[in-house]
This record gives structure tokens, C-alpha cells and sequence, in this order.
């Protein structure tokens, strides 16, 4: 339910979005559609606990749409669905369908809807109202990203040849209930911020992003504040047409305060977490099947005694093609979301475990319309649990560009480790296959 203030934010992106197409020649100009399917199939064994196997599909169909020269606008539907495994094994397989507990299920929703204005009151600025997906960060490598609540924005961007710069408000969420000690909830989540991008020179790029992020909440139990401040930089740098050099060190400031209602006991806490990302890609260039290999190394800080971990900002990695299919995976891969790390997940942060992966890939290319590639992922733990050890997963993948407009892709997996870092191995396998057209 929206709050009177997100009404009034609502009302101001209807009155812009009108004032934007008022100047628009009547009339679609131009239409592009695109659109995706993709299966995956799981099974899962974990020692002491049991063993499943999993379906998951999902399906998209994006269009774009021009009325202009400077006006344009974006819908994606989506259509997610899956067997979910055994609720005894629910935290290992978190995101393999829309709900771990439910047997069959099937979600239907809108992705993204949003206008976008270009030269908006001045040349190489646009405007963007809407709801979108947004992921700001060096190489898409997941220290930013609005993935996970796909949020009512207002996005402001100049770009140049040499400069981009985005500022940005959005509504995370907004719901007013009269009476939130009869059981219902009052949440409120904004987020400001601003991420630029400048190319020192044609060999040299730097990324800089600070954003704020205010959480109030009020339930029957708690009353919640929690004030983020989160900043990063990151440097792109590239040496002739094969080497590529990159690393990212993004941080919070976290201030979070808690009471509860019965007693009017109050919780304090604060944290101060990193996240690291090094790593280089070499292509070599001389050779017909155009060989690629790149080396990573990512870490995130977990909770340490009673501060807080890393904070999802608002939401999990952008799908870089150095991630991988289970762990590390997103929805586009057509593989699970996340897995648990301790109390928090991989993708989406959280307050628990810390965790570092050193990633390790290569990519061939047999043939102008084909690749194929060897992921090996090897997670640790950065705090003190019963195991250091949080396993390796091996990924196999491999493309076909059928057409100009149509793609194939297929994917397969095997991880085995401890991803709540106490003693016992979880095995999980699986495959994925999916399809993209555009027409």
C-alpha cells in the first residue's frame, strides 16, 4: 500500500512523464521486441538433511518503444515459475523457484516500466521515470544494483564521450498501515545517491559512486531505523587491445537502531564492512579461436561480534559473465539466485558470514557464431565457523548464435562444500538451457 509520500512521489512522475510526451510527436516510431525463456533442473544432496531435485522456468518478453527522436519508453513482463524442493533443505536452495515451500508456482509480473527523455531541458542530459532495474558498479561486478526491489525511480544522467553521471531518488518501498501494533507493518525505504564514470584517458577508466539509504520500519514488535551511507571506487584499465586490469574497493557506514514495543528494550548497532574485487582478463588475440581467461578475487566482510556485515544496498550482482551458475547466479543466468552463506546469502550480502571466492575462468570461440567456457570457483569463509572451507563449483557453458536474432545457450554445474560453513557437504548438480530472440 503507498504512504502519502508515495503518492505525491507517484503524482510527480505522472506529471513529468505527461509534461515529457507533450512534446513527443504523436504516434509509436519504432518498436523492438525481445524475448527469453530458459529451464533449469536441479538435485540437491545434503549430508544428514535429505536430497530433491528442482525445475525452475523463467520467461521474458521486453519491448522498447520509440515516439520520438528524444522520447522513448521500455515493458518487460516476466513469468517465473518451478517446482520447489523439500522445505527440510529450503535454506540450500534458496531462489531455485519463487517459493522453496510451496510444491508448484508460478509468478507473473511486470519487470520494468519506465519513459526515458533524452536533451531534457539541456543537450546530453536524460531523464528516466519509472520502474527499473539499475546496476551501478565497475564491470557490473555486484557491489551495486537495484535487481532486488526493481524500484519506482528517478533517474537524471549527462553523459559525454569522456563523462557519465547518474543521480538518482527511488522508492524501495512505501506502505502506511493505521495500526501497525494490530499486526500490521509500516515500511519505508528511499534511497539518494549519485555514480559517475570518467575516462582519464582512451586506456583509463574511473568509477566513483556515494549513496544513502534510509529504512524505517514499525511492526506489531519493532520499531526499526537504519541509516546506510555507502561509497566505492574503481579503476578500468586497459593495455593494448588484450590485457585488461581492474579492482573496486567499495564500503558502508552502517547505523542501525531497534526497539522493541513490549519492553522498551533498545538494540544499537553499527558496522563498518568492505568489499575488495582484483582481477585481470587477457585475450589472446593472435589465436583463431580467440582464447580468454580471467582471474578474480572478491571479498566481503561478514558481521563481526555484534556490528552488522555488508548491507545489500538494494540487491545482488548484475550477472557478469565471470559469476557463476549456482552460487554466485542471478535469474538471468537461468540458474538459482542465491545460496545461504550463514545467515546471509551470497548474492544479496547480509549479516552474516563473510565469505572471499577466487574466480578462475577461460572462454573459447570455435567459430564466429559459437563459445564455450571453464569456470572454477573456489569459496571461503572470512570469519570463524565450524569450516573455513565453503566449497568449489566447476561451470561448463556454451552458445550458439543461430541468427542474427535468435541465441542458444546451455549451461552445467557441480558444487560441493559447506555454504553454511558447519560440518557436512551439500552436493548440488544441475543444468540449464534458454533461448533469446529479438524481432
Amino acid at each position: 500500500m503507498l504512504g502519502k509520500t508515495g503518492i505525491k512521489f507517484s503524482g510527480a512522475l505522472a506529471l513529468l512523464t505527461m509534461l515529457g510526451l507533450s512534446s513527443a510527436d504523436a504516434g509509436l516510431k519504432q518498436l523492438e521486441i525481445k524475448g527469453g525463456t530458459s529451464l533449469g533442473a536441479y538435485w540437491v544432496d545434503v549430508d544428514n538433511v535429505g536430497s530433491d531435485s528442482l525445475l525452475r522456468l523463467d520467461t521474458d518478453l521486453d519491448f522498447k518503444m520509440k515516439f520520438s527522436q528524444d522520447v522513448s519508453a521500455r515493458l518487460d513482463l516476466e513469468l517465473d515459475g518451478g517446482k520447489a524442493g523439500d522445505t527440510a533443505i529450503a535454506s540450500y536452495t534458496t531462489g531455485m523457484a519463487p517459493s522453496s515451500s510451496t510444491a508448484d508456482r508460478y509468478n507473473f509480473g511486470i519487470d520494468q516500466a519506465y519513459f526515458k527523455m533524452n536533451d531534457f531541458l539541456f543537450r546530453n542530459f536524460s531523464l528516466t521515470l519509472g520502474k527499473q532495474n539499475m546496476f551501478f558498479s565497475l564491470r557490473d561486478n555486484g557491489s551495486f544494483s537495484w535487481a532486488w526491489a526493481d524500484p519506482i525511480a528517478m533517474v537524471g544522467n549527462y553523459s559525454t564521450r569522456d563523462i557519465d553521471i547518474k543521480a538518482y531518488f527511488a522508492k524501495l518501498s512505501d506502505s502506511s498501515d493505521l495500526n501497525p501494533r494490530n499486526g500490521t507493518n509500516d515500511n519505508d525505504q528511499e534511497l539518494y545517491g549519485v555514480h559517475g564514470e570518467y575516462w582519464l584517458n582512451d586506456d583509463s577508466l574511473i568509477v566513483g559512486y556515494l549513496n544513502f539509504r534510509l529504512n524505517d520500519s514499525l511492526t506489531a514488535a519493532t520499531a526499526m531505523n537504519q541509516n546506510i551511507v555507502h561509497f566505492g571506487i574503481g579503476l578500468d584499465y586497459f593495455i593494448g587491445e588484450s590485457l585488461e586490469l581492474y579492482g573496486e574497493l567499495a564500503g558502508q557506514s552502517i547505523d542501525s537502531n531497534s526497539l522493541a514495543l513490549a519492553t522498551g528494550t533498545a538494540s544499537n548497532q553499527d558496522g563498518s564492512p568492505i568489499q575488495i574485487t582484483l582481477g585481470f582478463e587477457y585475450a589472446f588475440s593472435d589465436f583463431d579461436m580467440k582464447p580468454t581467461v580471467n582471474v578474480e578475487y572478491y571479498q566481503q566482510d561478514g558481521a563481526d561480534g555484534n556490528d552488522l556485515g555488508w548491507q545489500s544496498v538494494a540487491g545482488g550482482a548484475a550477472g557478469a559473465e565471470n559469476q557463476s551458475l549456482y552460487v554466485e547466479g542471478t535469474a538471468s543466468d537461468a540458474a538459482i539466485r542465491d545460496t545461504n552463506f550463514g545467515v546471509g546469502a551470497v548474492n544479496h550480502g547480509g549479516t552474516g558470514i563473510g565469505y572471499s571466492v577466487i574466480r578462475l575462468n577461460g572462454w573459447l570461440n570455435p567459430s564466429k557464431s559459437t563459445k564455450v567456457g571453464l569456470g572454477i570457483h573456489i569459496f571461503n569463509n572470512e570469519e570463524t565457523v565450524a569450516n573455513d572451507d565453503l566449497g568449489t563449483e566447476i561451470d561448463l557453458t556454451a552458445s550458439w548464435k543461430y541468427s542474427q536474432d535468435v541465441t542458444f545457450r546451455a549451461g552445467a554445474f557441480t558444487y560441493e562444500g559447506s555454504p553454511t560453513g558447519a560440518a557436512g557437504d551439500t552436493e548440488v548438480m544441475g543444468f540449464t538451457v534458454s533461448s533469446a530472440l529479438k524481432f
